[in-house]
């Protein structure tokens, strides 16, 4: 579980500003299905800063100065349905063109092309919710544009209150027992994956974050079922 909390980052991207070169817009996570890789996030993080997805600087395992290179970019989503909450989900495809499989390997991320590898956050055998997200308020949260440094400040919690559906198609509502540190605000988080802790203690997907509700302190999830189909179906046209 921690190697896959570790793989969760802030999504970073340069701003072709020469005095403010990077900056920061919530948080991504890979997610592997079979030899592909992919860099997941929620849309608004990149349409509320104006920022073009293929941005993303999700740095190399092997070379910490280089980032991934992304040969495709769709939303995740089930045409079948009106409600467009669901659709707020970004998926990046890291290019083989341009990275070995030895270098897309060392990510640690799980594979859902393993129908085990995720949940619905409301079934009953799965026993708690880890989540890791990057606020942009956490006290150790900056950049230093003079050094070119950014030192992160990642937040995880657990402790799972409640799991409901909402009214939106293919979303849910998590409650957690301490959803965000006092005096800390909760943007930053939306893109967060959701892992869940199964009885017998495996981690598997259980969704992703794009709202939190300040009055009911919970975090509205689209569920794991959109990013898996949209997946399978790119694996199936691909072959």
């Amino acid at each position: 579980m921690n190697d896959l909390l570790n793989s969760t980052k802030p999504i970073i991207y340069e701003t072709e500003n020469d005095e403010l070169p990077y900056a920061l817009a919530g948080t991504c996570f890979p997610v592997r299905y079979g030899n592909d890789l992919y860099i997941v996030s929620a849309d608004h993080c990149f349409s509320n800063h104006r920022v073009e997805p293929r941005k993303t600087m999700y740095l190399s395992p092997v070379d910490g100065r280089t980032a991934f290179a992304f040969d495709l970019q769709i939303r995740a989503s089930c045409p079948a349905v009106s409600d467009t909450k669901h659709h707020d989900q970004i998926v990046l495809r890291v290019a083989h063109c341009k990275h070995t499989q030895e270098e897309i390997n060392r990510v640690h991320a799980i594979d859902l092309a393993d129908p085990e590898s995720s949940r619905l956050p409301t079934n009953s055998n799965v026993r708690d919710i880890v989540l890791r997200g990057y606020p942009f308020k956490a006290p150790k949260y900056a950049i230093n544009y003079d050094d070119l440094a950014i030192k992160l400040q990642a937040y995880v919690t657990n402790g799972c209150v409640s799991t409901t559906a909402s009214p939106f198609d293919f979303c849910y509502y998590i409650r957690l027992l301490t959803p965000i540190p006092n005096g800390m605000a909760p943007i930053g988080m939306s893109g967060s994956p959701l892992y869940g802790v199964t009885r017998a203690g495996s981690p598997v997907f259980c969704g992703m974050i794009i709202e939190y509700d300040l009055i009911t302190t919970e975090y509205l999830v689209i569920g794991p079922e959109i990013l898996v189909n949209s997946l399978r179906k790119l694996d199936v046209g691909a072959n």
